[in-house]
């Protein structure tokens, strides 16, 4: 059997064995485009993988990777170094590229072509062609959009995901002493470049050690190394210069966010004149905490200013309570660089209990997707930044629904990401790319979170130089390319006035009269949907509406 499958769900093998053989339509992309095309193979005998291909003229590229399997908790960690055990369930949330693939891991293989479309692909009749398994044959249909020559700008719909350049160096053993040496670089560089290619622009850093209180399964160090001597606190930004730079080699290069000045448990620790660990948690705003951080952020701007950062540097604020924002707000806005700037804050926050005045202070939020409250008031907030010239995004994380874990159905993070949208956030926030537990691929689950929330990558195998991309990225990509050509019609003085990018655009706007789906939580502490059959449902039915709607508008 060879049949097109739903990169938006996950399949059992039973479901596998039951895909029905059907045309799919037309699939529309742009010049420059990355599409995944998903389908299932089987089943096979004698755990044999034929040939498996598809005809593609030589500018096209196209790689296969096959759905693989982990273990998943079902429930959500709850005790600090204690992983669940259980129970647990199969998740299919890693693609292994088929030529990593001796035998089939499972009669039934579920496959997802991921096809670079060349720049200059347009043409004006679709590119008929087939995916090929051994002897049969499966018609697809590509059709490049005229508007492929167009250039779209990532900032149409940003994303920022929060990079573990720490766990990279445990899970591929670099040694302590050869951290941020060419290896962990070459390694870390891998995950980089997946997070680039869909348009991240926002490199995250540490400034004091473990700013999330080691929430996740490595510690964060800092990638500032603190030393206080007799005559004072002493500085030494080579790692973090390092990690900066790998970044911006791969252009990853518009913001820096530096973790933290509330640090969770406000916790700051360095090494004495003698190399011992001191920890300290001074209360925000004490002398002893304005003595500090007066050192730091003194030292800390004439650097930047001395590799030409500054401009670009933002004081994250990770769910800070508000009287704490509010001494920070007032302390960071002393200190000043050689220009007479100062730096800018960044934050994750619930709007609702921050008054707009202190909200005005921050150049770049992110909302938690549980907090938006009223949806028609929070478009308002929404547009009343956006007329300031400040950005908002919005975020999720554990205790949300829907979400993006390892059991949460991929339709749930295109939906998501539409729906915000048509709020008219100006991106999306999260967490963690690759904060990997022990071993990804046997079990993802952790002692804080639904499993597979720390992140969206899995570490490759040997031999292999790309990291293993979970369907759940593959549907973020995806749904970032056409949120970003929706915004690019809508506004484009060309495309805004044709008759279905207006229909596109008059569709999403209903979507703010209906709420997002409601949540419970299981007895094992996790969250999911009160009635997730008849969500999927309606997220599948929702999306598939839009996505009609973009491939009209890009052809009209």
């Amino acid at each position: 059997m060879l049949a097109f499958t739903d990169l938006g769900r996950h399949y059992t093998q039973t479901e596998l064995a039951q895909a029905k053989k059907q045309k799919i339509p037309t699939i529309t992309a742009w010049g420059g485009e990355r599409i995944f095309v998903s389908f299932v193979i089987g089943p096979l005998t004698n755990g044999k993988i034929p040939d498996i291909h598809i005809d593609l003229p030589d500018n096209w590229s196209v790689k296969i990777g096959v759905v693989r399997e982990t273990s998943a908790y079902i429930g959500r960690g709850m005790t600090w170094g204690e992983i669940p055990t259980g129970p647990n369930k199969i998740a299919p949330d890693y693609v292994q590229p088929l030529v990593d693939l001796k035998n089939a891991p499972a009669p039934y293989l579920n496959c997802v072509a991921t096809i670079e479309v060349p720049d200059d692909g347009h043409s004006p009749i679709p590119l008929e062609t087939t995916i090929q398994a051994g002897d049969e044959k499966l018609p697809l249909s590509i059709l490049v959009s005229r508007m492929g020559n167009l250039d779209i700008e990532p900032s149409l719909f940003s994303l920022e995901l929060w990079e573990y350049p720490y766990a990279v160096a445990r899970f591929y053993h670099i040694p302590e002493d050869q951290l941020f040496g060419s290896e962990h670089e070459r390694l870390t560089k891998e995950n980089l470049q997946k997070y680039v290619e869909m348009g991240g622009q926002t490199i995250a850093t540490t400034i004091v050690e473990d700013p999330w209180h080691h929430q996740t399964y490595d510690a964060y160090p800092s990638l500032v190394q603190w030393t206080q001597t007799a005559d004072g606190f002493h500085f030494d930004y080579t790692n973090f210069d390092r990690y900066v730079q790998w970044n911006m080699d791969l252009g990853i290069y518009q913001k820096i966010k530096c973790f933290s000045i509330l640090p969770w448990e406000n916790e700051i620790k360095y090494r004495d004149a003698q190399g011992a660990w001191v920890t300290e948690q001074p209360a925000v705003g004490s002398d002893r905490w304005r003595e500090i951080w007066t050192a730091f952020l003194t030292d800390f701007i004439q650097h930047l200013d001395e590799k030409n950062w500054f401009a670009r540097t933002y004081m994250a604020l990770d769910e800070r309570p508000i009287e704490e924002m509010k001494t920070v707000i007032d302390f960071i806005g002393q200190f000043k660089n050689a220009s007479r700037q100062s730096l800018k804050l960044s934050g994750a926050v619930n709007y609702q209990t921050v008054a707009a005045d202190v909200l005005d202070h921050y150049q770049d939020i992110s909302i938690n997707q549980a907090e938006i409250g009223d949806p028609h008031e929070f478009k308002q907030f929404l547009a009343d930044r956006h007329a300031k010239g400040l950005e908002t995004t919005f975020y999720n994380c554990v205790g949300n629904y829907p979400n993006m874990f390892a059991l949460s159905e991929p339709i749930e993070t295109s939906y998501l990401l539409w729906y915000f949208a048509s709020l008219g956030v100006d991106g999306f926030l999260r967490w963690a790319l690759d904060a990997w537990v022990a071993d990804p691929w046997q079990s993802v689950n952790h002692w804080y979170w639904e499993s597979g929330d720390p992140f969206l990558l899995y570490p490759h195998q040997d031999g292999d130089d790309t990291p293993y991309l979970s369907p759940r990225i593959m549907m973020l990509d995806h749904t970032m390319s056409q949120i970003r050509q929706w915004r690019f019609m809508a506004t484009d003085e060309v495309t805004r006035d044709i008759r279905g990018v207006k229909t596109l655009t008059e569709y999403l706007d209903t979507l703010i009269d209906t709420p997002l789906p409601a949540k419970t939580v299981n007895e094992y502490g996790a969250t999911v949907g009160v009635n997730k059959k008849a969500n999927r449902q309606y997220m599948r039915k929702t999306v598939a509406k839009i996505e009609a709607l973009v491939a009209k508008a890009a052809t009209d």
